[in-house]
């Protein structure tokens, strides 16, 4: 049964994940929060900032939750916490921004990383011949929904209010999610316990603990290179549009490659996973990394129509990136603990992201300004490319401890 219908629960999943794009929108929601709140911009950023986060915190109880509660519950836990947190910013004064922070950043961070974490565990237990394309399709549809839920988001702020945006988004957010998660159990018992890998994809034959992998050296080596592989696309995605009269670009060129590098990413999260399937994820990610430092480097100095067509590729990449790591975590450390596991690798994407605003700070003084901060991304990325390499097979881990 569970052969037949499990394409029914991945659509399912994807369903929950349909209204998880409004970070994504917050370019959108932004000036809106500068005049509701009267705040500069820089500090309007902070929920974003925070909601980031704190998001791998929210994976990381994800991963707990569904070791004592079941996938189900999990996601109704987190589903309802995203709700709650929306429903709180609805009820923020103006002058109280220091709320919004807590309602957006720290409550909705939360709920919505108890989903993310959720969502991809149990995808990766229903399809453990097809774990990239299942982790890909839940990605995938965070970046088509940011996509999409951008303009719908930007109607309602134009024609009702701030308010009125938040409070639709927090229901549509728990009626989809409660739907598609009334579709979404725990796999029964030693299901596809017959399941052999082929091909280029090696498997663990540890179930690691979360104690134990934090033993050995392929969770420091996946984690650390995790937090390479995404330095360059935050470091440059938020400063994109604003060097684009320095790249000799226009504002409509600019916004253009800012839409097709969404719908790049999306495609880069549904894409590269399935390849890894085939062709093994750490040939994946070498290529990926290869590629990456090859593009960032070429930012650097890059001008003209070169420089949105960086952009979107790295973008690509980048969702290739966030597609294929879950997969990589279940494969060497296994699916018995899979949600907790793959929270405790994702510390080094919550690195990242607090690390990259304090680097594009730190260098905005220097002789060729933000570029710099390109440059240390490129050489991170080149790093992970080693990093990578030093990556031993799975099936090594069970004399690796340190």
């Amino acid at each position: 049964m569970f052969r037949t219908n499990r394409m029914f629960v991945l659509m399912m999943g994807m369903l929950t994940m349909a209204m998880g794009g409004v970070l994504y929108a917050w370019s959108v929601i932004q000036p809106y929060i500068l005049e509701y709140f009267s705040v500069e911009a820089s500090t309007a950023s902070i929920p974003f900032s925070i909601n980031l986060g704190i998001f791998v915190i929210g994976s990381i109880i994800g991963g707990k939750l569904q070791i004592k509660n079941g996938v189900q519950k999990s996601l109704r836990i987190g589903i309802g916490i995203n709700f709650v947190g929306l429903s709180l910013t609805v009820l923020v004064p103006p002058n109280a921004f220091w709320l919004l922070v807590i309602a957006f950043g720290v409550v909705t961070g939360i709920g919505g990383g108890i989903v993310y974490n959720t969502l991809i565990t149990a995808m990766q237990k229903y399809f453990p011949d097809k774990k990239g394309m299942a982790t890909g399709a839940i990605l995938c549809m965070i970046g088509v929904s940011g996509f999409y839920m951008s303009p719908i988001i930007n109607y309602i702020l134009q024609v009702f209010s701030l308010k009125v945006m938040f409070a639709s988004v927090a229901v549509a957010s728990l009626v989809v999610g409660l739907i598609g998660s009334a579709f979404i159990k725990d796999v029964p018992e030693n299901y596809m316990s017959d399941y052999k890998p082929s091909g280029n994809v090696v498997l663990s034959s540890v179930q690691y603990e979360p104690k134990e992998m934090l033993r050995t050296k392929s969770y420091y080596l996946i984690s650390l290179s995790m937090m390479f592989c995404v330095v360059g696309f935050m470091l440059i995605n938020p400063q994109f549009v604003l060097l684009s009269s320095q790249r000799a670009i226009s504002s409509a060129m600019a916004l253009a490659a800012v839409m097709a590098a969404s719908i790049s990413q999306a495609i880069g999260r549904l894409l590269i996973p399935s390849m890894s399937d085939k062709f093994g994820r750490k040939t994946i990610l070498l290529v990926l990394f290869a590629l990456s430092t090859a593009t960032i480097f070429g930012i650097v100095g890059a001008k003209g129509v070169l420089y949105p067509i960086l952009f979107v590729l790295l973008a690509f990449l980048y969702g290739g990136f966030l597609g294929t790591y879950p997969a990589l975590s279940t494969d060497y450390f296994g699916t018995k603990n899979a949600g907790i596991n793959y929270a405790l690798v994702m510390i080094g994407f919550g690195l990242s992201s607090v690390l990259c605003p304090v680097l594009a700070r730190a260098v905005k003084g220097s002789s060729i300004g933000l570029s710099m901060s390109f440059l240390i991304a490129g050489i991170i990325s080149a790093s992970g490319f080693v990093l990578m390499l030093l990556l031993r097979k799975p099936e090594q881990n069970q004399s690796e401890a340190l």
